[in-house]
């Protein structure tokens, strides 16, 4: 009971965009009742809200692991392993969506955008071995529309504009 009511605190401060208040509650919830997927779960739509896709994806993976039939759970770990530009990870998690409910639009529109990730992530290769670094830049930026808390894609980027002489947007990247 005790962590429901956290919870539902939390939920009250997710509605209101105060996200470091729901996590606070829903981490309070989590530390009563540390069996609950759906809490976690919460907890990970908010550290997402906040742009912290590593600790999200934790939660997320937690959620699954506590209910492996949690598809939001699922999805939220898709999420975050594509922010973070891991979209082989990120297609597996929503391909498990679909096995759970095969209709899930958002899980076919990610799976598409994961797909989109991967299909930049090629040709950035092949041109970055053709040193074509322009091509590359407009890939990764691409990339990065899908996921942007990437780390290796922004590197690559500042690295291809380097290459191109344009140190100060190299610079502003890396």
């Amino acid at each position: 009971r005790e962590a429901e009511s956290f919870k539902e605190q939390g939920n009250a401060y997710y509605a209101k965009k105060d996200y470091n208040e729901a996590y606070n509650y829903y981490t309070k919830a989590i530390d009563t009742c540390p069996n609950n997927a759906s809490y976690y779960g919460n907890r990970a739509a908010t550290l997402m809200m906040l742009g912290r896709f590593r600790e999200a994806l934790g939660d997320a993976q937690q959620s699954v692991r506590l209910d492996d039939s949690f598809v939001r759970g699922h999805l939220r770990e898709g999420k975050c392993h594509l922010s973070l530009g891991n979209a082989m990870a990120a297609s597996r998690c929503f391909q498990r969506v679909l096995e759970l409910d095969h209709k899930n639009s958002q899980a076919q529109q990610e799976l598409k955008n994961a797909s989109t990730v991967l299909e930049y992530e090629k040709i950035a290769e092949v041109d970055f071995e053709k040193r074509d670094f322009r091509k590359v830049v407009f890939c990764m930026d691409r990339a990065l529309e899908f996921a942007p808390a990437c780390h290796r894609f922004k590197i690559l980027k500042a690295e291809c504009l380097a290459l191109l002489g344009r140190y100060p947007e190299a610079q502003s990247v890396a």
